[in-house]
C-alpha cells in the first residue's frame, strides 16, 4: 500500500493576502451597518443594499478559500485539498490540473478551479505541485 503524500504551503503570503482581503470585505460589511444604525437611517434597507451586503459577506468566505493550506494525494487516485478554516474538498486526480497564470516574481503560478471555487498555486508555496501545470 502506497503513502499518502501531503504538502503543506511554504511561505504564508498567499495565506496573508487572502486574509487580508477577508478583513477588508468585513470591515466593509460592519461599517456600513454602524453608520446605518448611528445615524438612524433604516428606511435606506432595499433590495440593493441587502444584495450588496450578501455579495459583500459571500465575497469575504470566498477569500479564505483562494489560498490552500495542504495538498494531499491519497492513495485512491484521489486529492485533498483543505483551507485555512480547516474544511477540504476531495477532486480526483485526473482533474487535478492548474492553469498557468501570470507570476510577477520567478518561479510559476497557477489557478485551479472546480465546481464554482478557484485555488491559487505558486511556486513559493508549493513548489512540488509544478508537474501538474498545464502547459
Amino acid at each position: 500500500m502506497e503513502e499518502n503524500k501531503g504538502y503543506e504551503a511554504k511561505s504564508k503570503g498567499n495565506t496573508l493576502t487572502s486574509v487580508a482581503l477577508f478583513f477588508f470585505g468585513a470591515f466593509g460589511l460592519v461599517y456600513s451597518l454602524v453608520v446605518m444604525v448611528r445615524s438612524g437611517a433604516y428606511d435606506t434597507i432595499n433590495f440593493m443594499w441587502v444584495f450588496k451586503e450578501l455579495f459583500l459577506l459571500y465575497y469575504c468566505f470566498v477569500a479564505l478559500h483562494v489560498a490552500p493550506q495542504k495538498v494531499e494525494f491519497l492513495e485512491n487516485e484521489l486529492v485533498r485539498i483543505t483551507f485555512l478554516l480547516g474544511n477540504s474538498i476531495t477532486i480526483k486526480q485526473e482533474i487535478f490540473k492548474i492553469s498557468r497564470a501570470k507570476n510577477v516574481k520567478k518561479g510559476w503560478a497557477g489557478w485551479l478551479m472546480f465546481r464554482g471555487r478557484s485555488m491559487y498555486f505558486t511556486s513559493e508555496t508549493f513548489p512540488e505541485l509544478e508537474k501538474y501545470l498545464i502547459q
